[in-house]
């Protein structure tokens, strides 16, 4: 019976295929759209992790604000306010001896500029020389990196990401934008590095790194008012238990602050974090992306309502040749399951199309994997059987000689 109601249900979607493919296309854009959006979600976790992990095991990030509830879930609203990270912090876990690279991290006020030019949006930090030990994923690709002599002596001297030196330095080749002037605020600063990553996103400012500026912590001091410390980055003895002296970095800032105002994260820790959020927001989006599966759904019914309408005969002449109501439900049901199986193959095609062209093109990645295709496709046969319920239960309970009758 199954197999009957499958060839009907494909018959009769081919004699209207027109008809056909405009219901299907609010599945067909739900489909594409979820399985973009879990497959964007997946890309940026996965960029993020192989980000995180080229920086080593035995790396520490130390953060204001408790960041971490009693059950280790994320708790966004301890990040809100000023930084509780101060001079004092930095000094204390420079003494000690089982750190081995520390940097601080400091947000600046101002926008790179030159005469002809502004790097709107860029963000400018200010570190210390061993930060460039720590994040790795930056390749110094002209000049140099600044060095603790040009930190102790505040020099005026800066790093450029890729994204301002292309807007500061649209036709320059890279070696002739070492030793340019690049003005933020009131001081100005030379150009003695140029640096690139092929990462996408970053942890330490919320932006790609290609989009960052980096002056020496002091001369940041020097130029800028009211300074905070909003990261501390550093490396740790590689033999050391990362987690329990994490906790033990945590305890000793606890006592200094005499507070739990900080947190102090492995990578691990990290990682967690960042896939909560992540998993938050791409459940939240695809959320709003299944009301299009609703809407074609929506749009199945009153198809198959109509459909019902016009094959009135034939359900009566179904029922005289000895048809049950049960044959006439599965028939329908199966044609609006049929529908948004069809609908779903085309979403899911289309939205691997977009996948592969997005990486090639924006170096954004979209993982389509089975678990997507098979929760977008599931959810998606869902909405055509439930919506199609209504219709074959009406097509079903249509009384034959009255069905026969019908003009």
């Amino acid at each position: 019976m199954i197999g009957q109601a499958f060839t009907t249900a494909l018959r009769s979607i081919w004699s209207k295929k027109a008809r056909s493919f405009l219901t299907m296309l609010g599945v067909i854009i739900g489909v594409a759209q979820i399985i973009a959006l879990i497959g964007l979600g997946q890309g940026v976790k996965q960029s993020v992790a192989e980000e995180v992990t080229q920086l080593g095991s035995n790396v520490l990030f130390v953060l204001p604000g408790k960041l971490q509830n009693s059950q280790g879930g994320f708790n966004p609203a301890a990040s809100v306010g000023a930084s509780t990270l101060t001079e004092s912090d930095l000094e204390l876990l420079k003494s000690k001896p089982e750190i081995t690279t520390i940097s601080s991290v400091s947000l600046l006020a101002g926008t790179p500029t030159t005469p002809e030019k502004a790097a709107l949006g860029t963000l400018t930090v200010a570190v210390d020389p061993g930060y460039f030990e720590i994040v790795t994923t930056m390749k110094l690709v002209a000049g140099r990196k600044f060095t603790d002599e040009d930190n102790q002596a505040q020099k005026r001297v800066m790093l450029l990401g890729r994204t301002p030196r292309q807007t500061l330095f649209p036709s320059v080749p890279a070696d002739q934008v070492i030793g340019r002037t690049v003005s933020v605020g009131k001081e100005s600063f030379e150009v003695i590095g140029l640096l690139e990553t092929e990462q996408s996103t970053s942890l330490f400012g919320g932006q790609s790194f290609d989009n960052m500026v980096f002056l020496p912590y002091l001369t940041g001091k020097a130029t800028n008012e009211n300074v905070q410390i909003f990261r501390i980055v550093m490396k740790i003895d590689p033999t050391l238990d990362v987690k329990a002296y994490a906790q033990q970095i945590g305890e000793l800032l606890k006592d200094e602050h005499s507070a739990d105002d900080i947190t102090v994260f492995t990578q691990d820790d990290l990682l967690n974090v960042i896939n909560d959020i992540l998993g938050l927001i791409t459940k939240a989006i695809v959320g709003l992306a299944s009301i299009s599966l609703i809407v074609g759904g929506i749009g199945i019914k009153n198809i198959m309502l109509v459909a019902v309408s016009e094959r009135t005969k034939e359900i009566g002449l179904r029922k005289a040749l000895g048809a049950t109501r049960g044959n006439i439900m599965v028939q329908f049901l199966t044609e609006s399951a049929v529908i948004s199986l069809i609908g779903g193959a085309i979403g899911v095609g289309i939205a691997t199309t977009v996948g592969i062209v997005t990486e090639a093109k924006a170096n954004l990645p979209i993982v389509v994997n089975l678990n997507s295709i098979v929760i977008a496709v599931s959810f998606s046969l869902g909405v055509g059987v439930l919506f199609g319920l209504l219709p074959a239960i009406r097509a079903a309970r249509r009384d034959p000689i009255e069905a026969l009758r019908y003009e």
